[in-house]
């Protein structure tokens, strides 16, 4: 007699932040478990990051394209997922900001209640002359893990996620997709723009969602703090 399958109705809804889609999802199990263990044990940023998404994909019922996930929403999609795999209370350990006091306070978050923090009216096309402009979109998770390397310099890195998020370079007459464009072709245009160009395009990387939270809290001493939680790592 084969065993009892396990789990098998647990479904929860949420909605994926860049498009408003509504998906279900299940709580990742201990075959995921493993995989996200040994993957952040490793020390390699890029493996944890490539785990956390492979788990997104695995847990979501509904068919997904990791392409055309956002950085926010594989964040948003696995903070979601571990709050009911694990928990959905984070527990974390705040220092006080009143000058002179070092005592720290425990302070339970709930995974669940997180949203993820947009921008009003952002205009997704850069003028960058009089006659030409540029599409962007926000950057993907793909990408970031792509371009992702220890030791590139941050200047380096913002400018091979700008790449990234070109969608397209637009004339009074002409339409240009850059998925149709050489990557010499698209380096060249990018080196030929000004730095006050270059400054107006990576300004809209500032607006960018991300996950965020106010959390408040009163220390031993009787200070009233308040933090600002930030993206995923100021999750855990």
């Amino acid at each position: 007699m084969a065993l009892p399958k396990l789990n098998q109705n647990l479904k929860y809804e949420m909605v994926i932040p860049s498009s408003d889609k509504v998906v279900t999802y299940r709580p990742y199990l201990v075959k995921e478990e493993k995989l996200l263990l040994s993957a952040f044990e490793s020390q390699d940023q890029k493996q944890a990051m490539r785990a956390m998404v492979d788990t997104v994909v695995a847990c979501v019922n509904d068919d997904i394209k990791t392409s055309e996930l956002a950085t926010f929403d594989v964040e948003y999609m696995f903070t979601q997922i571990r709050s009911k795999s694990v928990g959905e209370a984070s527990n974390l350990h705040f220092k006080c900001e009143d000058e002179g006091c070092d005592k720290r306070t425990d302070v339970s978050i709930d995974l669940s209640s997180l949203e993820v923090t947009k921008q009003e009216d952002v205009d997704n096309v850069v003028q960058i002359t009089d006659d030409i402009s540029i599409e962007l979109r926000y950057p993907t998770y793909d990408g970031f893990v792509k371009n992702f390397r220890e030791g590139v310099s941050e200047a380096e890195f913002g400018f091979m996620m700008i790449e990234d998020c070109m969608i397209s370079i637009m004339t009074d007459d002409e339409h240009h997709l850059v998925s149709d464009v050489s990557k010499k072709e698209l380096a060249e245009f990018i080196d030929s723009m000004t730095n006050i160009q270059f400054t107006n395009v990576g300004e809209f990387l500032k607006t960018v969602p991300v996950m965020k939270k106010d959390v408040e809290f009163t220390c031993e001493c009787g200070f009233e703090n308040k933090v600002t939680l930030e993206g995923l790592q100021d999750f855990f």
